[in-house]
């Protein structure tokens, strides 16, 4: 789960930094890229996008790598429905 972690702070943590720059240089962002569409704009997005796909990412491995007392606390729920154990 460590790992998993780690990857989702990496794949942020440098579309963040480049944002930082971005938005400390006022004329590099403001840079036309399509029409109306600035640098700063689509580097925005882009950066949703990433955040988006790797919250989902992580979301499936913090449900497909849990923890042992974890598991054997559903194993042991009263209302466990077989869908929940198909997903171990």
């Amino acid at each position: 789960m460590h790992r998993a972690q780690r990857v989702f702070l990496a794949v942020n943590a440098a579309p963040f930094a480049v944002g930082v720059v971005l938005s400390c240089t006022a004329e590099l962002a403001a840079a036309p890229v399509y029409g109306r569409l600035t640098l700063g704009l689509l580097w925005g997005v882009l950066q949703l996008g990433v955040f988006a796909g790797s919250v989902w990412w992580y979301e499936n491995q913090a449900t497909h790598v849990c923890d042992p007392l974890e598991q054997s606390l559903m194993s042991e729920a009263p209302g466990a429905s077989p869908a929940d154990e198909s997903r171990r």
